[in-house]
Parts: C-alpha cells; sequence; structure tokens
C-alpha cells in the first residue's frame, strides 16, 4: 500500500507558496553572488575545515549570510542561545507531525527553518560571549532528538513500502555518524572524527529538500511521484550516511590502534580471592 498526500484544493494553490519562497531564496543567491564577487566569499572558520567541495561551502556561508538578520535580532534582543536551541527542536517536533500525516512539504519547509536555528544559536552564544559546555551539549543532544523525530516520522508515513527501511536505517546511521564523532574527539582522534560527508547540514538538507519540493514532482510528473522522489531520497541517505558511519569509525579505530598494555587485575573482584590467597602462599 503506497501512502498518498492528503487532497489540495489544486495544483496552483499547492504551488503558489512554494514557488514565492524558491523565487525569494533565488533572489538571496544572486544578491549573494554579488556580494562575494566585490568583496570576496565569508570564510568561516569551521566551515573552511570541512573536507567537502567549494560550492557546498559557498552554499553553506550563502545560508548563514541569509540567517545574518535573525542572528543580529537575537543578541539585540538578548535572547538566550539555549531558548534559540529548544524552539530549533520544537520546530522539528511540528515538522515530524506534519510529515507523519503526510503533509511533506508544509513538514520539509518547517524542518528545514526549525534546522537552520542550529545555526543562529551557536553564533549567538558567541557574539553574547555565553558560550558554554552545557549550552554545547544541550545542543548536540536536542539535535539528536529532531533528527529522530524526522525519521519516526518518515518511516510512520512510509510503514506500508520499502521506504520504511530507508528511513530507519538512515535515522540508526545518522546517530552512529554523530556518536562516533564525539566519542572519537573525547579519545582524542580529532582528525580522524570529521572523516566523511554526511554530517548534519548534509542529512538535514538531503532530508527536508526533497520533502519541501514534493509538489513540484507532483505537478510535472504526476500525483505520487513526490513518494516516490522522497522515497528514494531516503534510500540515498541512508547509503551514504551508513558509508559515513563505517569510514568514520575504521578511521577512529585505526588511529587510536596500539599496543596492548597490561593492566593488573582489579583488586575488589571477589572471585579472585582464593586465587591470590593460593598464589601467596610459601612454596607455591
Amino acid at each position: 500500500m503506497t501512502p498518498t498526500p492528503p487532497e489540495l484544493p489544486s495544483t496552483a494553490e499547492a504551488l503558489l507558496p512554494l514557488l514565492a519562497l524558491s523565487g525569494f531564496l533565488v533572489l538571496t543567491l544572486v544578491a549573494f553572488g554579488a556580494r562575494c564577487a566585490a568583496l570576496g566569499r565569508p570564510r568561516t572558520p569551521y566551515i573552511e575545515s570541512r573536507a567537502t567541495p567549494v560550492l557546498w561551502k559557498w552554499l553553506m556561508e550563502w545560508w548563514i549570510w541569509l540567517w545574518r538578520p535573525v542572528e543580529r535580532a537575537c543578541v539585540a534582543l538578548g535572547i538566550s542561545p539555549n531558548a534559540i536551541t529548544i524552539a530549533s527542536t520544537a520546530l522539528s517536533g511540528v515538522a515530524s507531525a506534519l510529515l507523519a500525516s503526510g503533509r511533506l512539504s508544509l513538514g520539509g519547509w518547517v524542518y528545514l527553518f526549525g534546522a537552520s536555528l542550529d545555526i543562529v544559536d551557536g553564533r549567538v552564544a558567541r557574539a553574547q560571549g555565553t558560550s558554554t559546555k552545557a549550552g554545547a551539549f544541550l545542543d548536540s543532544t536536542l539535535d539528536r532528538v529532531a533528527e529522530l523525530l524526522v525519521f519516526a516520522a518518515l518511516a510512520v508515513y512510509f510503514r506500508h513500502t520499502a521506504a520504511l527501511y530507508a528511513a530507519l536505517a538512515a535515522g540508526g546511521s545518522s546517530v552512529l555518524v554523530s556518536y562516533a564523532r564525539a566519542r572519537g574527539e573525547a579519545l582524542g582522534a580529532n582528525a580522524e572524527a570529521s572523516v566523511g560527508g554526511m554530517q548534519r547540514a548534509e542529512r538535514v538538507v538531503l532530508t527536508g529538500l526533497p520533502c519541501a519540493l514534493s509538489p513540484v514532482c507532483d505537478a510535472l510528473v504526476g500525483a505520487g511521484a513526490s513518494v516516490v522522489v522522497v522515497g528514494s531520497a531516503l534510500g540515498v541517505l541512508a547509503a551514504m550516511t551508513s558509508w559515513t558511519a563505517l569510514r568514520r569509525s575504521y578511521a577512529i579505530w585505526r588511529a587510536l590502534r596500539g599496543p596492548v598494555v597490561e593492566t593488573p587485575a582489579s583488586t575488589n573482584v571477589r572471585w579472585l580471592d582464593p586465587m591470590r590467597r593460593r598464589q601467596k602462599r610459601p612454596g607455591s
């Protein structure tokens, strides 16, 4: 049984908001391109450190530039970075409810909007001088919650199709990618912990954008095309994220591998006491 989106009044009515928003984004792309031509491309350190194509870095810089007015407004109003983080997660919860009910386009846009706030919170914290380890922990933890909510919602929507397994695999592998990075950095494998391309920004785009643009597929190809496109995107996402998880885990394992250091048996293991007593007897 193939899931079908809820009926809409007309194709034009469904596409009008999408076309308006897409037109706005294209205009901002042109404006950012003109800005880069005149002043040079901005170079955010954490974007420059990523092993990604220049075009992707350019698009990330454009997205940060696009959200800069929101960032400045939050700083001017004194909005807490933690409040922005929680709002981002709440919007992902709203997006998951929309996606599970079949409203793919609206759910996709809400997810992209909410995930973009995750860029703002860290920049606001640095601008306000309020960056803390507690805030970083909250941000990372809620990022995982947001992703799992969305993948769970897509699993519910695709529960009668093979795309269900892609949604589950994408959710599981995304958690593994994030865990491998956190654990690798904690053990000192900082460079290896960033191996692979499917980091959160890439996962958000590959999840949210096909959903957001789903009405275009239905308009161009026919009703139901969006289900195939979104399901296929989930399959690609699952495969690429799983590959990133394998590459990163192997790179970290190789970096941490070394000679085995023998450690004495723990002195508080009671079942070893008889053996220790025999070893201490004279002549044994």
